[in-house]
């Protein structure tokens, strides 16, 4: 059995689950074991890096692109219109387009699962570019085990992709030594429908990168000082990808900002629906800026110089088995946060504000921004960092991996 541990994302590096997947490889690395991390890296995108860490980006093109430039329009929000509530438009990558990369990715994940025995292997999703190479490294003695973040079914709209992925996700789970989990009706989900014996499941819990939160700040990028610097600014951070709800309370947001003529809205991240999110906001000019992909050390400088943190998801489907990671990062870096009840945000009520509607949201981001919450978001600042911490959750990964054992 080799010392060396493989861990296998089936997304791209841009994604939310692909950052926890990454913060869980440092863990592994941290306690001294040699990790190869292997994930689809999207154009235009850094490689990570980190010690002990053999960093493999398989490159693929991806849409994108820098801030677009709009004029300033005071009260354009009028002009915003809500998107289809239903399911997500048409975006990015063609399904053929998709398969293609994925294809790729798994190709070389296979030949790389085959080049070396294993000690563990860690796949991200019960999807053929993380599960077939996992398995090709079993059968050289490895210790598979498997990471469900999710339910991704549930984000296509109905048809054949949309059946592939379910069906992976309904068989394939089983096929792993042990397969982690998140959120609690995640377990449920595992045992009831993919038949994963519940001695096999483990929960390991959303953590953050206090590291990331506790080093020395970074200088703001120019862009970003500017817009935090003339207005009292809302931060709304997420993976703008399939899953992303952010075109549901775009209008929403667009009506409060025409109501708060000084505050502004700052949007962190990068996936397929970012350019359609700006299109969709370019009525609101300089009242917004989408900053795109941002290299997480820069963050929490950047959410420090924010009045307020953001979040919404839609409280139904597949949402209710996510965890959020945003939410948590908010609090590590001291920002007070609105959201609506949704995924596991009934696990933070005691540290931010929850509301249901356009009213409730502006009234508590108008409370944030006033500085009322504060004694709140400390209390949450401290529950994060001593129950969340990546540190604190090695023991669990290190286990699961069964690297806790000496040969």
């Amino acid at each position: 059995m080799g010392n060396k541990v493989l861990f296998l994302s089936a997304l791209t590096s841009d994604s939310g689950s692909g950052v926890r997947f990454w913060n869980m490889a440092r863990v592994v690395a941290d306690a001294g074991w040699p990790v190869t991390f292997v994930e689809r890296l999207p154009a235009g995108l850094p490689a990570r890096a980190h010690p002990g860490i053999a960093y493999v980006g398989i490159p693929e093109s991806r849409r994108g692109g820098a801030q677009a430039s709009h004029p300033t329009i005071g009260a354009g929000a009028d002009r915003l219109t809500d998107s289809p509530s239903d399911v997500p438009p048409p975006v990015g990558p063609s399904a053929v387009g998709l398969a293609a990369a994925v294809l790729r990715a798994t190709r070389q994940g296979q030949r790389i699962a085959r080049s070396r025995p294993w000690r563990a292997v860690y796949a991200l999703k019960p999807m053929p570019n993380s599960v077939l190479p996992a398995l090709a490294a079993a059968r050289g003695g490895a210790r598979i085990v498997l990471d469900v973040d999710d339910l991704d079914f549930e984000y296509y709209p109905p048809g054949l992709q949309r059946r592939l992925v379910r069906r992976g996700f309904r068989r394939w789970p089983r096929r792993f030594d042990a397969v982690s989990y998140h959120a609690a009706p995640l377990h449920q989900y595992l045992e009831a429908e993919a038949g994963v014996a519940p001695e096999r499941l483990r929960r390991i819990p959303q953590g953050v990168d206090l590291d990331v939160f506790a080093a020395p700040p970074t200088p703001l990028p120019p862009e970003i000082a500017r817009f935090t610097g003339h207005r009292p600014t809302i931060v709304y951070m997420a993976s703008l990808g399939i899953t992303s709800d952010f075109g549901d309370v775009l209008p929403v947001l667009g009506r409060i900002l025409a109501r708060r003529p000084d505050w502004g809205l700052l949007v962190l991240g990068h996936g397929v629906r970012l350019a359609e999110y700006r299109e969709q906001a370019a009525v609101l000019g300089d009242r917004i800026h989408f900053a795109g992909y941002i290299d997480h050390a820069a963050v929490p400088a950047i959410l420090r110089a924010c009045r307020a943190g953001f979040h919404y998801l839609r409280p139904e489907g597949a949402n209710r088995y996510r965890a959020v990671m945003k939410i948590r990062e908010y609090l590590a870096a001291g920002l007070p946060v609105v959201a609506n009840p949704s995924a596991d945000t009934g696990d933070f009520a005691a540290f931010i504000a929850l509301a249901e509607d356009e009213a409730g949201w502006e009234r508590a981001l108008a409370a944030a921004v006033a500085g009322e919450a504060a004694a709140r978001t400390t209390a949450g600042q401290r529950h994060v960092s001593e129950t969340l911490a990546w540190s604190r959750l090695a023991p669990d990964i290190l286990d699961i991996l069964g690297l806790n054992t000496v040969d």
